[in-house]
């Protein structure tokens, strides 16, 4: 598995840019998030802590019907944190990756943002740098680190197992929808 995910990885380039695009991954309920969705909103918080961004803009639609949107529900969380709510900016349209991304083209233009730092889970970053490239999206990568790798508890790699496996297949999906 560590031999299949390291063809996913990609080298972070964190370095001071106009903004932090936080893309979701998912919600159990709207105010528990999914793993890989804290795991991502605490790394954009360090960073935005850390002074390399004024603003966050988070990416994610609704996720599950009659609930407040993901990034709404990570807006919150970063206002929690002591994030003021001026330099949030959400995208709430979007269902996946692709539309990730392609919805915050008109925010990005608008706010004038030549750079961001792009915050997702490290296997998830080849893809994700993928449709950047493909839409244009000017984006440094700041993966999550992926702690996985080293741990031995069986049941816990079968789930990474499988969060790899689902990766490329859907680096094939967004490759075969033109995507990437």
């Amino acid at each position: 598995t560590n031999y299949l995910y390291a063809f996913l990885e990609v080298e972070s380039e964190i370095k001071k840019a106009n903004a932090i695009i936080l893309l979701s991954s998912g919600q159990y309920t709207n105010d528990i998030l999914a793993r890989d969705t804290y795991q991502r909103l605490f790394h954009a918080y360090k960073l935005y802590r850390l002074g390399y961004a004024d603003k966050v803009i988070i990416c994610g639609g609704i996720q599950i019907k009659g609930n407040p949107t993901i990034s709404e529900t990570m807006k919150g969380m970063l206002i929690n944190l002591g994030i003021h709510g001026d330099n949030i900016i959400t995208e709430e349209g979007s269902r996946n990756t692709y539309e990730n991304l392609k919805n915050i083209i008109p925010v990005l233009n608008t706010q004038k943002i030549m750079s961001s730092l792009l915050i997702t889970s490290s296997y998830h970053m080849y893809r994700s740098m993928a449709v950047c490239r493909m839409l244009g999206v000017s984006a440094y990568p700041a993966p999550v680190p992926c702690y996985e790798k080293k741990i031995s508890n069986f049941l816990i790699r079968t789930r990474h197992v499988i969060t790899v496996l689902r990766e490329y297949g859907a680096i094939a999906y967004f490759w075969f929808r033109g995507w990437i």
